[in-house]
């Protein structure tokens, strides 16, 4: 028996709509994978940010942030903490208050080095400056500023001459 024109229809719309079901799970499903890469790859980048990369070890910049070694500065490492070495962000956020006129809030310190500007890059900021902190080359004042610690090279920020 022969369906009528208006049979065919309802069976093709409700096939469709069958597809269209499908095919949002599937988006929906992609979006979900798509926002836990977008985190993996953050998370990732923050990491990445704290290791040497080929780059970072095998060019010089010209920046002299590592501690001296030798017999003609044993008097100086003697009087000074033995801080670890910079490679990578670290040593990108050490150069940029090194030569900074003032301290700098997380916010533009980020923005300084190529970060977005968003809430959660800013808050991954200031805990990798906490680390810097922590570690003995900056310094963070009580209003959120961060700046370099007092006597990295021996010489003191031009900030504090003042």
């Amino acid at each position: 028996m022969a369906m009528s024109l208006l049979e065919r229809v309802t069976q093709a719309e409700a096939t469709a709509r069958q597809q269209a079901d499908e095919l949002r799970a599937q988006l929906a499903a992609i979006e979900e994978q798509l926002r836990r890469l977008a985190i993996t790859r953050e998370t990732l980048t923050e990491f990445a940010d704290d290791e040497p990369s080929e780059t970072d070890t095998a060019a010089d910049d010209g920046v002299v942030i590592e501690e001296p070694s030798g017999s003609a500065h044993s008097d100086l490492t003697d009087e000074l903490p033995r801080l670890p070495p910079l490679r990578g962000f670290r040593r990108q956020v050490v150069a940029l208050l090194a030569t900074a006129e003032k301290p700098m809030r997380a916010r533009e310190i980020a923005q300084a080095i190529g970060k977005p500007d968003t809430r959660s890059q800013v808050e991954g900021m200031r805990s990798r400056l906490q680390r810097l902190v922590s570690d003995g080359w900056l310094r963070r004042e009580a209003d959120g500023l961060y700046a370099l610690a007092p006597n990295i090279n021996g010489h003191a920020p031009s900030w504090e001459a003042v």
